[in-house]
């Protein structure tokens, strides 16, 4: 009868186990708050009862995210069987602060609130706005391709544009009529320079990102028994870097084959080969589209980082509305007696947030020039 009643406990507390964690699955950070109490003993010192409160409260909050329970049977030596349940919490505290503090006749207690979750590695965990400027593609066709290529070339390089202006999340700026120098970008004085001082340089700023479509044809002729036959060779690129750096972000690329003549000495066969520009540009042009889409699913999911810097006591970093930055989104900084310091927008202007710790016991001139990470969609 107690085995039976112990299975039934255990088991009504793996269900409730796993609906909270389903519950909260979709969470990364969650706040709980949460009350420890240590008794005080006579002999005992009151921060090691202060300290147990504390752990007691923090293992409330750990167990609000979820809890892993694991049971086992202990066989002693009158051959009397033992039931025993294992508790343990299945999510992280990564930051808390202390809300207040208390002692009574009997006890110490402590209340606490604190950021509960797992920062895991998502697919795409930190989908959101992202502003990238496109500047001048680079187009290399071969001289032996047909000469309704070139400008076939240029209708895919407006595909491209046209498919990352009108996606949702990117707030694009067209810089096409110039090419991305980044070398004389990164080095160019703008007080003294010539360009920068009279018709002014398209640069691309901190936070934003920089693109540059590559699109390749080549001619290509292959002998099949006694038929030879030509294909274009079409790769799309495309380099995407850093804004104000100019350093390499991600690349992508694309390739397909399209077949556009034969010859031989069977003319009926030669017939059916035959192929005009109007018969192969659907296909380019539905790929070209499929790598645009490409560049911007890599590119919404980057990760949201920047550098803190404390002014006046505030908690700044030069990112803002334009990269997708929202009043109370969250954002982490590696800690030193905690994992993490989870922070949160307050302020939040074009190209700057204001952020204010969780704990706010935390030294703010420590956090000076740390990097930090927004979480989730924002």
């Amino acid at each position: 009868m107690r085995s039976i009643f112990f299975y039934s406990v255990f088991i009504l507390a793996a269900i409730f186990s796993v609906v909270i964690s389903k519950a909260f699955a979709k969470d990364t950070v969650r706040f709980i708050e949460t009350t420890g109490r240590a008794v005080i003993e006579d002999d005992e010192i009151i921060d090691i009862a202060r300290r147990r409160a504390l752990e007691d409260a923090l293992y409330l909050a750990a167990l609000h995210g979820g809890a892993k329970i694991n049971g086992y049977s202990a066989v002693s030596t009158d051959t009397s069987i033992q039931e025993n349940l294992v508790i343990q919490p299945a999510s992280k505290i990564l930051d808390y602060t202390i809300i207040s503090e208390e002692r009574t006749d009997m006890h110490f207690i402590v209340k606490i609130r604190s950021a509960v979750g797992q920062l895991r590695k998502k697919e795409c965990d930190n989908k959101g706005l992202k502003s990238l400027s496109v500047y001048k593609p680079v187009i290399d066709v071969a001289p032996s391709a047909p000469f309704w290529v070139y400008s076939l070339a240029n209708e895919l390089t407006n595909e491209i544009i046209a498919s990352l202006k009108s996606a949702e999340d990117i707030n694009l700026t067209d810089n096409s009529f110039v090419s991305l120098d980044r070398d004389q970008l990164i080095t160019a004085n703008d007080d003294y320079d010539y360009i920068s001082l009279t018709s002014g340089r398209e640069k691309t700023n901190y936070g934003d990102y920089a693109a540059v479509s590559e699109i390749s044809i080549a001619e290509r002729e292959k002998l099949v028994g006694f038929t030879t036959y030509n294909s274009l060779l079409i790769t799309f690129n495309t380099n995407v870097y850093d804004g104000s750096t100019y350093t390499s972000s991600f690349s992508k690329s694309k390739s397909l084959e399209a077949l556009f003549s034969s010859s031989g000495p069977w003319r009926t066969i030669n017939l059916l080969l035959k192929t005009n520009r109007d018969n192969i540009v659907e296909p380019i042009s539905i790929a070209a589209k499929e790598h645009a889409k490409e560049v911007i699913d890599n590119l919404i999911c980057k990760e949201t980082n920047s550098i803190i810097t404390v002014n006046n006591g505030k908690i700044e970093v030069p990112l803002g509305k334009r990269h997708g930055i929202k009043i109370s989104a969250l954002a982490v900084t590696k800690g030193e007696k905690t994992p993490f310091n989870v922070l949160r927008v307050e302020q939040v202007s074009e190209t700057k947030s204001v952020l204010v710790p969780l704990n706010t016991a935390l030294e703010l001139s420590n956090l000076n020039g740390k990097s930090i990470q927004f979480l989730g969609n924002m």
